[in-house]
């Protein structure tokens, strides 16, 4: 497992911080909208992220890095062929980052819970398979009541995403 430093933990937190404060972010799910659908929209706050991640370090030319080192599931390119089999099948997470860490990123939406353990043994996958060194999952509740992101809270369910992070390099977020 690849050792987490506080650089890697402040860049997952202001990826997550830089996508769910966007106005792009379609806060209502529910509807017509899915999931792949989603991903489009939440697509270019990634790629801004990375383009001020690399205007930040100092980077001359940070749009142009910022997009070789993003891929998305679906995308034309080297990404998709290069993941290894790991029970017969090949991961591929929704979004990859390549630089400045090796980052799975998962983004699911339900008002089911259901979907929320799919996605973390999803993520779990992705970096025992070391294809991926980190994962970001972000999982959007769909639930009227935001049950499940206010179920994220409890101690049972902190203590897990806990161990995610610590065991696993799996960063989980619910909105």
């Amino acid at each position: 497992m690849k050792k987490k430093t506080k650089q890697v933990t402040d860049f997952l937190t202001g990826l997550h911080s830089a996508i769910t404060s966007s106005p792009l972010l379609r806060k209502n799910t529910v509807g017509d909208k899915t999931e792949q659908q989603m991903q489009t929209e939440i697509r270019p706050i990634i790629i801004r992220y990375l383009e001020n991640h690399f205007k930040d370090a100092g980077v001359k030319d940070a749009e142009a890095k910022a997009h070789e080192s993003f891929y998305w599931e679906g995308q034309e390119g080297k990404y998709g062929r290069k993941r290894n089999l790991t029970f017969a099948a090949r991961n591929y997470p929704d979004f990859i980052v390549t630089k400045p860490y090796l980052l799975a990123i998962e983004y699911k939406k339900s008002d089911n819970g259901s979907l929320i353990k799919q996605g973390i043994g999803q993520s779990i996958m992705h970096t025992l398979s070391d294809d991926f060194d980190y994962v970001f999952y972000l999982f959007h509740d769909q639930c009227k009541e935001k049950c499940i992101a206010k179920s994220a809270q409890g101690t049972k369910e902190k203590g897990i995403i806990d161990m995610l992070w610590q065991q696993f390099n799996v960063f989980v977020r619910v909105i």
